[in-house]
């Protein structure tokens, strides 16, 4: 009997003659196009039906997709106000950002296999969230809370599942602290749309940005920033731009030994700068959507 749910191949199928010993050819970096100053990005609300609300964004190689459920009714306890929570995971075996500094990934998975007490490190994949997982949760829901009318929905819950499908960390080499944030900051936008698709009552609508200071150049919206240099900065910022750029969140990875304050403003206002043009886009989206 045939699987019938498989896309199955062909018989005839021919294994080509390839010499294993051959070097890979190499792929040319090209300059992602941009528009405003931004990468462009592909959105799209209501993926998921049994959820209040859902979004779905790509850019780059960074694939996000959220989910909103709530609010919920709570059973056997009353609260004034609802309760929030947000969930951040990896799809398994996707490399995590930075995940030789803040996961326990230094046994391999063949060797874990031996380990009794091995954490976060699984053979066939991971168990329970990463310190990296736990990080970007923290920053997501931090950054989201202000924003939500809590007394709107007593005795309820309201809870975020984020799943990255997919990270830059395919392009190989190892990962920056421009990259995680960079990551960060699509992840705080998918979520806040997705907290708007499910009609959730909010103050403001969160939006992020990222930047990059390195020898007094900033650069909004980083990608192919080298490794850790000397004095080289990034920070991912959230705000709420219709309540005076109340900024609800910020996240900074570096080199700040000597880290004065107007470089900090400097990265603030790139990243407000950012923040903006996406907020821009998100509601031309619903606007037209």
């Amino acid at each position: 009997m045939s699987d019938r749910r498989r896309l199955l191949g062909s018989v005839n199928t021919i294994i080509p003659n390839v010499d294993g010993t051959a070097q890979p050819a190499k792929i040319e970096s090209k300059t992602e196009p941009r528009i405003d100053g931004l990468r462009p990005f592909f959105l799209k609300t209501g993926i998921i039906e049994n959820a209040n609300g859902s979004s779905y964004l790509e850019v780059g190689n960074n694939i996000i997709e959220v989910s909103v459920y709530g609010p919920r009714p709570i059973r056997g306890s009353f609260i004034d106000r609802a309760s929030f929570s947000v969930e951040c995971k990896f799809l398994p075996f996707i490399s995590q950002p930075n995940e030789h500094l803040y996961n326990n990934t230094s046994i391999s998975a063949s060797s874990a296999a031996n380990t009794t007490n091995q954490t976060n490190v699984n053979v066939n994949g991971r168990t329970g969230l990463t310190s990296i997982e736990h990080k970007i949760s923290s920053y997501i829901e931090t950054s989201l809370l202000p924003s939500i009318v809590l007394e709107k929905y007593p005795k309820s819950t309201i809870d975020v599942f984020v799943t990255i499908i997919s990270t830059d960390s395919s392009l190989g080499g190892s990962y920056s602290d421009t990259k995680m944030l960079s990551l960060v900051n699509w992840v705080l936008n998918a979520s806040s749309v997705a907290l708007v698709d499910s009609g959730i009552e909010v103050k403001d609508v969160v939006t992020s940005g990222v930047a990059h200071l390195q020898n007094d150049v900033l650069v909004l919206d980083p990608t192919e920033i080298q490794e850790k240099d000397e004095g080289s900065v990034s920070c991912v910022a959230s705000f709420m731009n219709l309540r005076n750029d109340e900024i609800v969140g910020i996240w900074i990875e570096g080199d700040q030994t000597n880290l004065e304050n107007s470089q900090v403003d400097h990265l603030l206002d790139g990243c407000n700068d950012m923040s903006k043009k996406v907020r821009a886009n998100i509601n031309s989206y619903f606007t037209t959507s």
